[in-house]
């Protein structure tokens, strides 16, 4: 097969697999809420705008945008405080570290754990003897602000490092005040990346599954009132895909939007550096804030290292490893972390694979329709929720040889996770010379040669972001696999919520434990790995220009000698 034949087939390729495992399930839900035999279809669809419809949609909307606007606020001031203070360089580090703790767990375990830390027998409203309303509104708003607040700031502060720094130059020339240097220099500049903010936190609020489900109570939200239409006492899926097509138009706004505004984001190559003002009023205010946000959250999370460690909380508090011993003699628990382990390390390999072979051909080549086609399919992956996204799997693969199997499980975690490492691919790819492949062709390298001995080498950094990413949420996700699991290929997010209807919390703070502890020994080593190969390229660097440095010398020798030898000769002469 030469070249040509192969491109085309990989495009081929890549475009059935996205007509397959997405455009046909969505095409399901669809078809599932209109069916073509119904006469009153309408009236149907109508009747889901019901009294329950109207307060979950409400709900679901009004929450959102609230707990959106303040981790945006909080994300903000938090990663002002990273770039432009004189805050000690290694507390802001190790304070980052901690702020993007909750994304390594998954969203379900954070209504769980406010439970026990401020609930009527929660850990701190015990010793603070003060019992906090945890439950409802007030309690999924708290859980929404801690899911969406660590990748807000890492947006904020990744833009605020870019900040041209001729504007701080120009606003002191100006002898503006501190309102109009923080207007001038910060907030004009960053407000289209303060919109993006608000609107990915408004979108992941809205979709999520895992904290209405274990904080609402008896408060409706759009995406637990879904789960009640396919998986309630009786389901109803046509009343279910009605719900999930009036979820995804908000979604589908957000993201049109998203998408709109990040081609406004100005991106630089190189961080600008800042000269800044001594201010240890400042410096203690945001250092302060720092303190604060991250207590607030390892006082949290702190319950899965005590709960499940004492006899019975929290009547009897004998810190004991019996809990831990029944947890590691069940064997459905421990069939949970096997397949969670091979769903989110498949999801990793394969879907890195698949996003790195769509860049190639959408950064790499240029434009045509199948490549355009390809960027378009990779795109709108990004506005599909994660629990539409299973319940359209439902619907179409139900009776097929991948339901209830391990596949449709990796599938769908890699269709709904696509956008970003795709995205990151393909940064990674336009960013390098695009002769490359016309000079291997001259070499006479093949396409696949040159994609094996120059682009993946100088990819492996992008290559190693993209896997992380994938594997972290394959192991934390859970709205896009609640409807797909069964009991021979339950994943750990989903046994939560099973566990939790059976009371079982200590399994639950153990299964989330594992998470968290799987999910920081990979990201560790593939910082190490990360690390290692940065210094390897200075050193391989540093080799060549220690190499170039001694032919330069040699030369050097050469043209003094050969110098002398001419005047020397001249003399005799």
């Amino acid at each position: 097969m030469n070249k040509l034949n192969l491109q085309t087939s990989l495009k081929i390729l890549l475009t059935g697999f996205f007509l397959l495992f997405l455009f046909l399930p969505v095409g399901s839900i669809f078809f599932t809420a209109f069916p073509f035999e119904g006469k009153d279809n309408w009236t149907v669809f109508l009747a889901v705008f019901n009294q329950d419809w109207q307060v979950a949609f409400a709900n679901s909307l009004f929450f959102s945008i609230l707990a959106a606007t303040i981790a945006t606020l909080l994300a903000f001031l938090l990663a002002y405080g990273n770039n432009f203070t004189g805050i000690n360089q290694r507390f802001l580090k190790s304070q980052s570290h901690v702020l993007q703790l909750p994304m390594l767990m998954p969203t379900i375990t954070y209504g769980f754990v406010l439970i026990y830390a401020f609930g009527t027998q929660g850990l701190w409203g015990k010793y603070l003897h003060h019992y906090f309303s945890i439950y409802g509104p007030s309690g999924v708003v708290l859980g929404f602000i801690i899911y969406i607040l660590p990748p807000l700031f890492l947006l904020m502060n990744n833009s605020m490092r870019y900040l041209d720094t001729r504007l701080f130059i120009v606003s002191r020339l100006m002898q503006d005040n501190i309102w109009q240097s923080l207007k001038n220099t910060i907030l004009q500049p960053m407000l289209p990346v303060i919109v993006v903010a608000f609107l990915q936190g408004f979108f992941m609020s809205f979709t999520d599954f895992g904290i209405p489900t274990a904080l609402a109570g008896q408060t409706p939200f759009i995406t637990t009132l879904l789960y009640e239409g396919f998986m309630g006492t009786i389901p109803n899926f046509q009343y279910g895909a009605m719900i999930a097509l009036t979820m995804l138009l908000p979604s589908i706004i957000s993201i049109y939007i998203l998408n709109r505004l990040q081609k406004k984001v100005v991106a630089f190559d190189q961080t600008a550096q800042k000269n800044i003002r001594e201010n240890k009023i400042r410096d203690c205010f945001f250092a302060s804030m720092f303190l604060l946000t991250n207590v607030f959250i390892l006082g949290i999370f702190a319950v899965l290292l005590i709960i499940p460690f004492v006899k019975m909380w929290p009547y009897d508090l004998v810190p004991t490893m019996a809990h831990f011993t029944v947890f590691r003699q069940d064997q459905t628990l421990l069939l949970t972390l096997k397949n969670s382990l091979l769903v989110a390390g498949l999801t990793a390999i394969f879907g890195t694979i698949l996003a790195y072979t769509a860049a190639l051909f959408t950064a790499r080549e240029k434009p045509n329709k199948l490549n355009q086609l390809i960027d378009s399919f990779a795109t709108v992956t990004n506005s599909i929720p994660g629990m539409v996204l299973g319940i359209a799997y439902l619907l179409l693969f139900s009776g097929t040889a991948l339901h209830n199997g391990l596949p449709i499980l990796i599938f769908v975690t890699m269709v709904h996770y696509f956008a970003t490492p795709y995205q990151m691919a393909k940064d990674g790819l336009q960013k390098m010379n695009q002769n490359w492949e016309n000079t291997g062709r001259l070499m006479g390298d093949s396409w696949l040669t040159t994609i094996r001995r120059v682009l993946i080498p100088n990819s492996k950094i992008t290559l190693l972001d993209m896997f992380s990413y994938y594997f972290v949420n394959g192991m934390v996700t859970i709205s896009a696999l609640i409807f797909l699991t069964s009991a021979n290929t339950m994943v750990m997010t989903a046994k939560l919520k099973e566990l939790q209807h059976f009371g079982r919390f200590n399994d639950i703070f153990f299964l989330s434990l594992s998470i968290l502890i799987i999910n920081v020994l990979v990201q560790g080593t593939i910082q190490l790995i990360k690390r290692s190969l940065t210094n390897e390229k200075e050193n391989t660097r540093s080799n060549w220009t220690h190499y170039f440095s001694i032919i330069i010398r040699r030369l050097q020798q050469l043209a003094s000698r050969k110098r002398s030898t001419r005047r020397q000769s001249s003399d005799l002469h």
